[in-house]
């Protein structure tokens, strides 16, 4: 197999340096901070094993008219982006945690994620913030965080 540092520095020397990386995982509970641009010519570390989506959003955008059974089921139907997602099949939960070691205002938080699919097969990553029965994790409101190939 050939060395790929040729074929980055040549890339890179076209579009600028900062423009060529690899995504390595860093160890975070809270999905945005969890990648980090890194060497691209140097050795990826080991990703978990939890299933994450092609694209992660930098900044978790939020649905509206959402839809669903508190306090454990994935969301029925929701608004995103000026459209509306009838969702067929939902996988969910998973709680995660906020990084209370970080900042004070993780202490409480809780996200609830699920993996929906829609009637057209569009799959998303989407969170409720807060648990639904402790007003301090979370205000209830949905979101959009990644979206599945």
């Amino acid at each position: 197999m050939r060395d790929p540092a040729r074929l980055v520095d040549v890339i890179a020397g076209r579009i600028g340096p900062q423009a060529v990386f690899r995504i390595a995982p860093v160890d975070s509970h809270v999905p945005e901070r969890a990648v980090a641009r890194s060497d691209p010519t140097g050795m990826p570390g080991n990703w978990p094993a939890w299933q994450r989506p092609i694209r992660l959003f930098a900044r978790p955008e939020p649905l509206s008219r959402v839809i669903a059974l508190m306090p454990d089921q994935p969301p029925r139907r929701f608004e995103w982006r000026g459209r509306t997602y009838k969702v067929v099949a939902g996988d969910g939960p998973e709680r995660v945690h906020g990084e209370w070691w970080r900042r004070d205002a993780e202490v409480w938080a809780v996200r609830d994620y699920y993996r929906v699919e829609d009637e057209e097969g569009g799959r998303f990553w989407v969170f409720r913030r807060g648990d639904g029965f402790e007003d301090d994790t979370g205000d209830l409101s949905w979101w959009m965080h990644g979206v599945f190939g």
